[in-house]
């Protein structure tokens, strides 16, 4: 099996997969692996984790790498609403150096008999064969891994997810442990965010898809509003509306960003990647090895984690009704309070059934 991309939920994959016995190859277009960072570096403790999507076991195995790279713990997310006023919601997390945590996923897919090459890019996939930029590699499964614009979905003709521009910066000075997000037209459709990691700290930007013009400016107009100035930042895009209608066709499999397995309340996507990485993994052994439907992927990832992303996808349409002005926003967020807030952010119901 051949997967493309070398991120979290490629490489976890690979390790699943590879330790089910299964001849590996990652291909990632980077050279270094994890490099260069984009991202928030963020990571719900394995507690959160088990709340947000009950019934997962086995963290402390899957997880590994994360706590391994880990910077502080945060024990708040503090919420600011567009005229200022604060709510603070208790969620236990923490911080990583993600390129340390990608590498070390990826090492442990080696260490499970994984292959791993580096400064490739797929270009396109055909059947069994993905042709690169060194060479054509077959695999009998193909796995796309390979974020939010995947070639391998274009490929085979998989959905890309819905996804929006984000940008960051990592900045030194003295903070808080405590996770900020800024609300308002300092971030039109989305939000900004400060995310702690010790003598340093993440800094950055989302909005909604439809923003027309720079990102540069609102992330400057947040780096001013923190009197900050000569940080320069990186850019991506980030699945903002839950997962893609089908993620397997034929013998291809998408996992991860590519999947848009990224929770859309709050974008976070490493530990819900990680986890439709590892049931990835393992179906695909079961399709190799014991003649399993490769479709059993799609089943597995849904009956885990699709009913907390459909719910945060609910909460997102919704919030989006009261995104286009600050004021109807701030009476929203007053409204909902730090309870349903945090239910929010954990991509649960927002009103409960009497």
């Amino acid at each position: 099996m051949i997967v493309i991309g070398a991120g979290p939920a490629g490489s976890t994959t690979a390790r699943y997969a590879a330790r089910r016995g299964l001849s590996v190859l990652m291909i990632e277009r980077r050279s270094t692996v994890g490099v260069p960072v984009q991202c928030g570096e963020y990571v719900a403790h394995n507690s959160e984790v088990e709340t947000i999507y009950p019934g997962v076991s086995g963290l402390e195995d899957l997880m590994k790498a994360a706590y391994a790279a880990k910077y502080i713990d945060t024990r708040l997310i503090r919420i600011i609403s567009p005229r200022g006023r604060k709510f603070e919601l208790r969620f236990d997390g923490f911080t990583i150096s993600r390129s340390s945590m990608d590498q070390m996923i990826a090492a442990q897919a080696v260490e499970e008999g994984a292959e791993l090459m580096t400064g490739v890019n797929a270009l396109d996939v055909k059947g069994n064969k993905v042709f690169t930029t060194r060479g054509v590699h077959e695999g009998k499964v193909i796995v796309g891994a390979d974020g939010p614009f995947s070639r391998v979905a274009r490929s085979v003709g998989l959905e890309w997810p819905v996804s929006a521009p984000a940008m960051s910066a990592t900045v030194k000075g003295s903070f808080a442990d405590v996770t900020e997000m800024y609300f308002g037209d300092i971030a039109p459709g989305g939000y900004a965010w400060i995310i702690p990691k010790g003598a340093t700290a993440n800094v950055g930007v989302g909005v909604w898809p439809r923003f027309k013009g720079n990102l540069d400016v609102p992330f400057r107009a947040f780096l001013k509003k923190l009197n900050l100035t000569g940080v320069r930042g990186t850019g991506g895009y980030v699945p903002i509306m839950g997962p893609v209608p089908a993620t397997v066709r034929g013998n291809a499999l998408l996992v991860g960003d590519a999947a848009g397995h990224v929770m859309p309340t709050n974008g976070g996507g490493i530990n819900t990647g990680m986890i439709c990485g590892r049931i990835a993994g393992n179906c695909i052994a079961d399709h190799l090895g014991k003649g399993a439907a490769l479709t059993e992927y799609e089943t597995k990832w849904r009956s885990v984690v699709s009913k907390a992303l459909r719910n945060g996808r609910r909460t997102r349409i919704m919030g989006n009704l009261f995104f286009g002005g600050e004021g109807r926003l701030e009476q929203a967020m007053r409204f909902l309070g730090p309870k349903r807030m945090a239910r929010a952010i954990r991509c649960q119901r927002l009103f409960l059934a009497r």
